[in-house]
C-alpha cells in the first residue's frame, strides 16, 4: 500500500508543472486524477503477473508490449481510460505547462495525443522500477546481463525500469 501511495504522490508531482494555481483546472484535476488511477492499475496488474507467474513479462514499459496477453490487456484498458479522462477534459485546454517535462526544452507543443502518451510513457516507467524494486526476481541479475561469470565484477548501467543493460565498452 505504501507503494501504491508513493507512486500516487510522484504522478501527482510529475503532471502538476503549473505551481500556484488555487484551483486546478478541470483539465489539470483529469490529469492527476488520470495518472493516479492509470499507475495505481497498472502496477496492481504488474504486481498480480508477479505475483501468479514470477516472470519478467510482468513488467510494464513505456516502449511497448511485455509478451504477456493479460497484462497488456489489461493496460491497454487503463491507457484508454486515461485516454478518454485526458481528451474529454483537456481537448481545448492550453497544454503549453506539459510540453518541457514531455517534449525537453527544445520540444513542440503538446497534443492532447503526444500528452497521453507522455503520461502513459513516464508513469509506465515508474511502475516499472516499483516492480523491480518489489520482485527483484523479475529484473536480470547483474553478473547475467553483463555476460560476467559469478565470480566476476561487472559494470553495468540500469535503464529507468531498473532493467540491467549491458554497459558501454571503454574507448568506444
Amino acid at each position: 500500500m505504501r507503494t501504491v501511495a508513493a507512486a500516487v504522490a510522484f504522478a501527482a508531482a510529475v503532471v502538476t508543472p503549473v505551481a500556484g494555481s488555487a484551483v486546478p483546472s478541470p483539465c489539470q484535476r483529469a490529469i492527476a486524477d488520470g495518472g493516479a488511477k492509470f499507475t495505481k492499475a497498472a502496477l496492481k496488474i504488474g504486481q498480480r503477473c508477479a505475483i501468479r507467474a514470477g516472470a519478467a513479462s510482468c513488467q510494464p514499459s513505456a516502449g511497448g508490449r511485455t509478451g504477456n496477453s493479460a497484462v497488456d490487456a489489461g493496460i491497454a484498458r487503463a491507457s484508454s481510460r486515461l485516454a478518454t479522462r485526458v481528451r474529454a477534459a483537456c481537448g481545448r485546454a492550453d497544454l503549453s505547462a506539459f510540453t518541457r517535462p514531455c517534449n525537453g526544452a527544445s520540444g513542440q507543443p503538446l497534443s492532447v495525443s503526444d500528452l497521453v502518451s507522455c503520461l502513459r510513457g513516464t508513469h509506465l516507467e515508474e511502475v516499472a522500477q516499483m516492480l523491480a524494486i518489489e520482485f527483484p526476481t523479475l529484473v536480470p541479475a547483474a553478473a547475467v546481463a553483463g555476460g560476467c561469470a559469478t565470480n566476476q565484477t561487472c559494470q553495468c548501467q540500469c535503464s529507468p525500469s531498473g532493467a540491467f543493460l549491458e554497459a558501454p565498452e571503454q574507448g568506444s
